[in-house]
């Protein structure tokens, strides 16, 4: 579970770092369409990273609402498919991005399975 937890703080710390250096950067992100990313895609980034973090610190203290982490990975596999289908294929970083998104979703669904089992072995309060 610490590494769960520590894994998201590192992980929300870099986002937040990434979205606030963007903002602040002369250069917008640009989607596979060469449109620049709209204020709502920052805060939608930013509500994920939270949730994850929110998800992880309630695994961490072994809460059933850690089973959270099904609904974040569902609202994931929405926005993604969301933003693949508005945005275009490939998304911007190529293959390289599809990969990451993956790994991503493969995480995810570990965490869930991990709070599952936690689940039914009566672990989670």
């Amino acid at each position: 579970m610490w590494v769960i937890l520590i894994f998201y703080l590192v992980a929300a710390t870099g986002s937040v770092v990434e979205v606030g250096t963007t903002l602040a950067a002369a250069e917008q992100r640009l989607d596979a369409r060469g449109r620049p990313y709209t204020m709502f895609d920052y805060v939608e980034s930013l509500a994920f990273v939270g949730l994850k973090v929110a998800a992880a610190v309630m695994l961490f203290r072994l809460s059933r609402m850690a089973f959270i982490f099904t609904a974040i990975l569902a609202l994931n596999v929405v926005a993604t498919g969301y933003d693949l289908i508005t945005r275009g294929l490939p998304p911007p970083g190529g293959p390289v991005m599809l990969a990451s998104i993956a790994i991503g979703f493969g995480i995810l669904m570990a965490i869930c399975a991990y709070a599952w089992r936690l689940q039914l072995k009566g672990v989670l309060k």
